[in-house]
């Protein structure tokens, strides 16, 4: 099913930050954005864009600003041979579904949501279902073609139309749909019974590792240096985290990783903070001042060169409270954002690889 994200309006495309909160919001309930259609304005022509839009997709999201609301419930309106009453000081079509500054409209062909945007309020409700006839899994402790090539007969028997992306080089993330309806289920079923402990539903690797931290009751806790607290900022997104995270450290300089997780100054002249050696005492320092569970480190280079160490190259490991631990060094490509994020999505799938009976 062909659904679309529409936004109208230039305040809306001039704030990043309400931008993505669209963006997000959007993809908690239709678990993807599949297409994008950004307007600054209302024109002459937008009536006919979007009787247009509407035999090209099956649902169409409308995100409008106050200034263009009142003209596309308007329009919609027209397009439905609807009248248009007053709620809330809102203009809706008579036969609309209408909630707090949202309401959803049917055609003949789609369904149109359309909300009004004020970027100092939160955001109106989305409205209406759609039956998305896909879902996604991930495939962790196998590298992508390995996996395709097991998962060849299964798509072949079930009529699976598959897509895949590698996320790291032992993280594949991959996107099914159905041909037939009500095969999807039978293929997971299968796909799980196939990977085992290497399966898990979602497209979120971070949030399934945390739900499962969160089912345990297990404490995390960060020793962050090139990410610069990126690995505590991604947990924080998360409601109800404060249950497992208590807080950790950030520490760029020496002198604090000397300072506040203890390690050696021998150990981090010439170049040593950037060691394996260094991230296992930054795991050990984080022990003593947290007590979590689990303890998760990272110290590299994410732009530029630092003492012969190419930006790219990052030391990761983790460590649970019995004393295993695991470490890794990652050669990874891309800008200085891209790189902090992969990094810290790796750090964070070393739990996995280190205690996988708990990611079960």
């Amino acid at each position: 099913m062909k659904h679309l994200l529409f936004i109208l309006g230039d305040e809306l495309i001039l704030h990043p930050t309400y931008k993505d909160y669209i963006f997000r919001t959007y993809e908690e309930k239709f678990k993807e954005i599949n297409e994008i259609r950004i307007q600054a304005k209302s024109d002459k022509e937008l009536p006919f864009l979007l009787e247009k839009l509407m035999q090209d997709y099956d649902f169409i999201t409308i995100f409008a600003s106050t200034q263009n609301y009142a003209i596309v419930a308007k329009i919609l309106a027209t397009l439905s041979d609807d009248n248009l009453i007053l709620k809330e000081q809102n203009l809706v079509p008579d036969k609309a579904l209408y909630t707090h500054n949202s309401f959803a409209c049917e055609f003949e062909t789609s369904k149109v949501n359309l909300l009004k945007i004020d970027t100092q309020e939160t955001m109106p409700k989305l409205l209406g279902e759609i039956d998305l006839g896909y879902e996604y899994f991930c495939l962790f402790g196998i590298d992508e073609e390995s996996a395709l090539l097991l998962l060849e007969t299964l798509t072949k028997s079930y009529k699976i139309n598959l897509k895949s992306s590698k996320i790291l080089d032992n993280l594949t993330l991959l996107k099914i749909s159905d041909s037939h309806s009500g095969t999807l289920d039978g293929f997971l079923q299968s796909v799980s019974n196939l990977f085992a402990q290497k399966f898990f539903l979602g497209k979120d690797p971070l949030r399934f590792i945390v739900s499962k931290l969160m089912q345990r009751g297990l404490k995390i806790s960060f020793a962050e240096s090139c990410t610069g607290g990126l690995c505590a900022s991604e947990l924080s997104k998360i409601s109800g985290i404060s249950a497992i995270f208590e807080g950790s450290i950030v520490s760029y300089s020496n002198r604090l990783k000397h300072e506040w997780l203890g390690i050696s100054e021998s150990i981090l002249e010439n170049g040593g903070e950037y060691s394996e050696r260094c991230v296992y005492f930054m795991l050990k320092g984080i022990f003593k001042t947290a007590k979590p569970d689990f303890a998760l480190a990272l110290s590299g280079v994410a732009e530029g060169e630092d003492k012969d160490i190419k930006a790219g190259n990052i030391y990761i490991g983790a460590m649970f409270k019995d004393g295993t631990y695991i470490q890794e060094l990652l050669q990874l490509k891309g800008d200085r954002i891209f790189i902090q994020k992969q990094a810290v999505l790796a750090t964070f799938c070393l739990m996995m690889k280190l205690k996988p009976e708990i990611f079960v």
